[in-house]
């Protein structure tokens, strides 16, 4: 796909994650940009080709078919094709090589999608590509409901496992499984946050033993 080059003022074709960074850049460009500021403007206009651009990898689809939907008959005309993502991402590896992208584990990663309706009478599950993708909440508006059969589901994780809970229309209290267990508790060390803090730690006494072995001196007070 092809994005603003804030250096050349022209474009460059980028793919995967420097994509996303590319484009992560561009909104914080048209939001940061001093107002009216032709970096701002190219960068603004960009802004409303992601909402609704077929090619979009915010967007996900050829068409917004709102106005189709509402006005037409024809079926054709209203149909809303999807990105390869959609069909793709229920293949085990495909799964894994997103999650390698963006440097994560595709053993232990997961992806989560929102806002894509499970049609439970079709045969859809949340769960799908060997446990590496789990799609959850589509269907918590009452519009899909008809569609879908249900009213959404959960993602609930803590430091024992990985839970979804399927939402029934007019039940009060969801329906919990367990989808994956951990092999072990999950502390705040092995988190991202836990390396910083093992880093600072580690920092630290590193500091304590300069001190100790009077490689730095403690500064005093003057009177």
């Amino acid at each position: 796909m092809s994005v603003p080059d804030p250096e050349t003022g022209g474009t460059r074709s980028l793919s995967g994650r420097a994509l996303l960074d590319a484009l992560d850049d561009t909104v914080r460009t048209a939001y940061f940009a001093p107002a009216g500021s032709p970096e701002q403007t190219a960068a603004r206009d960009y802004m409303w080709y992601l909402w609704c651009g077929p090619d979009s990898p915010l967007y996900g689809k050829n068409k917004n078919a709102f106005f189709e939907r509402t006005l037409l008959t024809d079926e054709d005309a209203r149909t809303e094709r999807y990105a390869p993502y959609y069909s793709l991402s229920h293949r085990e590896e495909i799964c894994g090589m997103i999650l390698s992208e963006f440097g994560l584990d595709p053993e232990r990663g997961h992806i989560v999608n929102g806002h894509v309706p499970v049609i439970r009478s079709e045969g859809q599950t949340p769960v799908r590509a060997g446990g590496r993708l789990f799609v959850i909440d589509g269907g918590i508006s009452k519009a899909y409901r008809v569609k879908t059969g249900i009213a959404g589901y959960t993602l609930i994780y803590d430091s024992h496992s990985l839970r979804l809970a399927e939402h029934t229309p007019g039940e009060t209290t969801p329906a919990v499984s367990v989808v994956e267990r951990m092999p072990r508790r999950v502390n705040v060390a092995d988190t991202d946050y836990g390396a910083e803090l093992l880093l600072r730690i580690e920092e630290l006494r590193a500091l304590l033993t300069a001190y100790r072995r009077g490689l730095i001196k403690e500064k005093t007070a003057r009177p």
